[in-house]
């Protein structure tokens, strides 16, 4: 624990060493000796009445004044400004009690804090950094990380006050500018969270949060073209990000989906290969359905696409023929292939199933899909987009029955 110490010093002494000791500037200290990695022993408390007034500035009042509190508390907190830690200056019963603790048990709290948070134990690693900020107020990095918890628990409020007060502490932080903004965003205020990232970006450019962050603010924001050129240097910096590749397709869909959709379609399948699984993944298969729409659309015109319907009326077929139990293991199968992605405006690739005799083309799997989602699971769609097809398909067999 951090120790106190008192006044041996005669009068007149304290001048030549002890403070030459509290203001780090060499030898001379009487009675000192060293403290243990991360604390310090300061030099010895002195009656007020012995300070030497040549150390403080004119006009800072008598001993035990206000005044002369302020110019003594100030030439400490200057003295030992470049060692870090906590310093508290006291006064009482005529004496001056300085208490240094240095950096070394705050930076131990503060790993043990972030072991807990990788461990997945929130609560006690939030427990450690309000105490470490009890002790060190001034503790960016545990106003950070305190702030981190605070925005992923949703107190958003909290997390910004904890964020703004680490920025101020340390406006380089970028990674804190990127959190601001991360818990702007989460409240829902796009205008407070745009300055905090354009700050982090600026700080560091090639900042991958910064960039990923930024570039998902501005196509919220409806600037797609100014996300594709974030997103790209986001990209640059973490290729392998599967969120970064995920927002830069859909921010390409979104500026120009005709002139984009092969790279798009290409970043998605690189996203489903990095996260078969999960929102993200679900998200690229809607994004990589759209383009596949898209092009499927744009090659065969307005209107109706023949192929589609064509590709309906064979999948009704099909399912006509099946028992409900083989339907439910067709759409089983087909669902899964579907998952990876199906090139449906490339009728030279072929599918062939356990569940089917024959081989399929990715358009007849998404036709399989479509209806098995209608009629075996009782969805609305199966989100292709194939409602008109679909009404065409079942009027034709209707009308062939």
């Amino acid at each position: 624990m951090p120790l106190r110490f008192t006044c041996s010093c005669r009068a007149g002494t304290c001048a030549g060493g002890c403070l030459e000791a509290a203001g780090g500037m060499g030898a001379g200290a009487r009675g000192l000796s060293p403290g243990s990695p991360g604390q310090q022993r300061l030099h010895p408390l002195q009656r007020c009445r012995q300070w030497p007034r040549c150390q403080l500035p004119a006009g800072c009042g008598e001993p035990g004044s206000s005044s002369f509190r302020q110019a003594v508390t100030a030439f400490f907190q200057r003295a030992y400004r470049s060692r870090g830690g906590r310093l508290d200056v006291a006064f009482s019963d005529g004496r001056i009690d300085v208490h240094w603790n240095g950096t070394q048990e705050q930076q131990d709290a503060l790993q043990r804090a972030l072991g807990l948070i990788e461990q997945g134990r929130p609560p006690e690693a939030r427990e450690l950094l309000e105490t470490l900020l009890q002790l060190e107020p001034s503790s960016s990095e545990a106003l950070y990380n305190l702030g981190l918890l605070c925005s992923d628990a949703g107190e958003l409020e909290h997390a910004a006050e904890l964020l703004e007060h680490c920025v101020a502490l340390d406006p380089a932080h970028a990674n804190a500018w990127v959190a601001l903004g991360m818990a702007a965003l989460r409240a829902d205020a796009p205008e407070q969270a745009r300055p905090a990232l354009e700050k982090a970006v600026e700080l560091e450019p090639s900042n991958p949060d910064a960039l990923r962050t930024h570039g998902t603010l501005l196509l919220m924001q409806h600037e797609p073209r100014e996300a594709v050129a974030v997103l790209r240097r986001a990209q640059a910096a973490a290729p392998g990000d599967p969120v970064v590749l995920l927002s830069l397709a859909q921010a390409l869909i979104a500026a120009d989906l005709d002139a984009h959709a092969a790279e798009a379609d290409g970043l998605l399948r690189q996203v489903l290969e990095l996260v078969p699984r999960g929102e993200i993944a679900e998200k690229a298969r809607r994004a990589s359905q759209r383009i596949a729409n898209h092009n499927l659309r744009r090659s065969q015109g307005e209107g109706l696409r023949p192929a589609v319907v064509d590709g309906l009326r064979q999948a009704l077929q099909i399912y006509a023929g099946l028992n409900p139990e083989q339907r439910k293991a067709v759409l089983v199968e087909v669902s899964a292939i579907g998952e990876k992605g199906l090139p449906v405006n490339r009728p030279e690739v072929s599918y062939t199933l356990e569940t089917l005799t024959g081989s399929f083309t990715a358009l007849q799997l998404a036709c399989l899909i479509e209806l098995g989602a209608r009629q075996v699971l009782g969805m609305a769609d199966g989100g292709f987009g194939f409602e008109g097809e679909v009404q065409e398909a079942l009027r034709a067999q209707q009308a062939s029955s």
